[in-house]
């Protein structure tokens, strides 16, 4: 080590076109002092530790003056930033980074003393390979930066991958290195956080749960010079599919989701921390890219053998690529796009056969967090059915059990925890589909190698979370390009439009052989019928309130499986009824109510209106498909006085009750469950047809 270091305070070792190994070695130890064990509670303690609780206690004054700026107080990313300075300092590695380059070498000089200014001397040896600059004045400039350990000279230009595989080959072949574009100006605390993400896997994850050690490429949040975003992680352009894009870009610094760390299908090459273990497993670059694909290519092949690519944005790093610049496509770049699609064409776009059984049938997995009563997992469970019953292989992968409440007949699989339930997801050829924001990212990983990933979006769920920042960025950040997606109404569409990403509307379906009116059953004249449950979004209290509201106070009847709301509201409650039994409730029902503030469809008041039941509800976005105020229903506004009004219209007016009730039948025909199955299977079908290869005949 010695020598090493006596090395890098004097001139760069300089070498030819073959490149060397450095000759002295830095030992990989660990450094600095046992940190106090983090225990956690609530958010900080879950995600941040006791010293970060107590850090954020004692410095919380200082949150509120110019210091705040100064000690980097104050949001998530900042707290991680911190907590990877400190893993580091206890078990931070030496690594080589490596720079390739060409022409003027200013860039480099910036690059090279924002690395020496943000790192310790002893933990990073730089190593910068020039692709034959032509003119001897730039060489001499960059024989003279100082900061530079080793320095290649390429005798003839080879090509951003080949240059870059100068550099790598230098590099000691026991550490992990760092692929750096000439360009990129290194901020405080980049590289703790990169080696942080790659490192701290082995034995916990970024988010501070137990590990799986599987993370071997990880990739920063690089910013422009104007502060927007340049890079946060990789993913195909949905408009020119021959090439990537990269995700959040333009988008401010402190764009909320492009701050939570997620697994990614590639990081550019512009800074990418790349572990030892990774290269030993699938070399270096592939020297076929001359210009461009080179890194999506890497990062390609490190998840074929079992590696995990991941996005860490609290390194952040600041690249001088204009925001103006334009993509000349010169005859590198094709080159290079050529043989790229050539080698991953099939592997993009040819996965239809493979998620087919023999006969041609499709095979799909639902994955869900839990299988409990829920209007959510009833229509999951209808789709798994009603898709095996016409000859597709379905199942169902969950962390919950067998459901007791509903006749499932698809086969339920039962994981203990997300890692084993992706691990098993990971070797199905099929069409897998998340349903829940928490699913997303085990569905998108265990389909990136295999399979084909679809997210079924039954609600934006930003909506659950209205104190948890974190989680609604979270949410956001799940919704990736490289799903296909399907929804279940027109507000759910817009907002994903408003994100990017286009959908097909599949509806929930309703069965009309079981809701539907009955022979016999008596309409009641003083009964109002209600789904008591205490989720906020249902906004149970404006219901109550608005029928307490009412003169002469009719019968409340609340179902579902909260009994104790019953004696709570002095209402009468029927707990866990069955779908004939809530069909009976419906029939007798003078009016059927629901307040909610926001649901994803809102199947229950279609449900009463097949049974020709008359309906208030609020309007709460995903029921604008169906529900139209003054012809099928009454939607007042969300007050006491407006709901309560509009009940005891309907409660005075059997001409009105009897209009709507014979108009909401009407609508409910039109989600039979045959036609809403037919969408789904068309929409899954042509999934499986993918897009035809469009990449590979675009660049042929």
């Amino acid at each position: 080590m010695g020598a090493a270091m006596r090395r890098r305070k004097g001139k760069p070792t300089v070498l030819g076109d073959e490149g060397a190994t450095p000759d002295a070695a830095i030992a990989a130890m660990p450094r600095g002092q046992l940190q106090n064990l983090r225990r956690r509670i609530v958010l900080t303690y879950e995600y941040l530790g006791l010293r970060e609780v107590v850090l954020r206690i004692v410095t919380f004054p200082l949150r509120f003056t110019p210091l705040r700026h100064r000690l980097r107080l104050g949001s998530l990313a900042e707290s991680e930033q911190r907590r990877a300075a400190s893993w580091y300092g206890e078990k931070g590695r030496p690594v080589s980074i490596v720079i390739p380059t060409y022409g003027d070498p200013r860039h480099v000089f910036e690059a090279v003393r924002s690395i020496r200014a943000t790192t310790s001397r002893d933990m990073v040896t730089i190593v910068v390979a020039d692709d034959a600059t032509p003119s001897a004045e730039h060489i001499a400039a960059l024989k003279a930066i100082g900061g530079i350990d080793t320095l290649i000279l390429g005798t003839h230009n080879v090509g951003f991958a080949a240059n870059a595989n100068r550099g790598l080959r230098a590099a000691d072949a026991r550490l992990d290195v760092v692929l750096l574009n000439a360009d990129i100006v290194a901020q405080d605390r980049w590289l703790d956080c990169l080696q942080y993400a790659a490192r701290c896997d082995d034995t916990c994850s970024p988010e501070g749960e137990q590990g799986t050690g599987d993370v071997g490429i990880v990739g920063a949040k690089l910013l422009y010079p104007d502060g927007r975003i340049q890079h946060g992680g990789v993913h195909r352009n949905l408009g020119a599919p021959v090439w990537f894009d990269h995700r959040y870009r333009f988008k401010p610094a402190n764009h909320g989701p492009a701050n939570i760390t997620v697994p990614v299908l590639a990081v550019t090459g512009a800074c990418m921390y790349v572990r030892r273990e990774v290269i030993d497993a699938i070399g270096l670059l592939d020297e076929r890219y001359e210009m461009a694909y080179e890194d999506v290519d890497w990062c390609l092949r490190a998840w074929q053998v079992g590696f995990r690519v991941l996005y860490f944005p609290p390194a952040t790093l600041v690249h001088l690529e204009s925001v103006t610049r334009g993509r000349e496509v010169g005859e590198r770049e094709l080159s290079s796009q050529r043989a790229f699609w050539q080698r991953w064409g099939e592997f993009f776009d040819g996965r239809g056969a493979t998620v087919r059984t023999p006969d041609g049938h499709l095979r799909i997995v639902y994955v869900t967090e839990g299988t409990g009563v829920g209007g959510g997992h009833r229509d999951i469970f209808e789709h798994l059915d009603r898709l095996g019953e016409r000859g597709h292989d379905v199942k169902l992968f969950t962390l919950g059990d067998q459901p007791d409440w509903y006749d499932l007949k698809a086969p339920v699989y039962t994981f203990e925890d997300y890692d084993e339930l992706t691990g098993a997801l990971a070797l199905e050829d099929a069409i897998k589909i998340a349903t829940w924001w928490n699913t997303g990212t085990p569905v998108w990983r265990a389909s990136v190698v295999r399979g084909i990933s679809v997210f079924f979006v039954q609600d934006i769920e930003t909506s659950y979370y209205p104190d948890d920042e974190r989680n609604r960025y979270a949410v956001l950040a799940g919704y990736r390009h490289e799903f296909s997606y399907m929804t279940i109404s027109g507000w759910n569409a817009d907002r994903l439009r408003e994100l990017g990403m286009e959908s097909t509307l599949v509806p929930p379906g309703i069965d009309l052989d079981t809701f539907r009116p009955l022979d016999g059953t008596r309409r009641r004249r003083d009964m109002l019928l209600a789904l008591g449950r205490t989720n906020p979004l249902k906004n149970l209290p404006l219901t109550i309130d608005a029928w307490k509201a009412l003169p002469g106070k009719p019968q409340l009847c609340l179902f579902g499986i909260e009994p104790e709301l019953g004696e709570e509201y002095g209402a009468r409650y029927v707990e866990r009824p069955s779908d004939e039994g809530v069909n009976e409730l419906f029939n007798e029902a003078t009016v059927f109510v629901q307040t909610s503030t926001h649901e994803g469809f809102c199947l229950p008041p279609l449900e009463a209106m097949a049974t020709g039941a008359a309906v208030v509800c609020t309007d709460s976005h995903g029921n604008r498909d169906f529900c139209v105020d003054g012809e099928n229903c009454l939607m007042p506004e969300p007050t006491v006085a407006a709901v309560s009004g509009a009940i005891a219209r309907l409660l005075t007016d059997d001409e009105l009750r009897a209009r709507l009730g014979e108009a909401g039948r009407g609508t409910a025909q039109n989600y039979a469950w045959e036609r809403r199955i037919d969408e789904l299977e068309g929409f899954l079908l042509q999934v499986a047809g993918g897009p035809s290869s469009a990449a590979v005949q675009a660049v042929g």
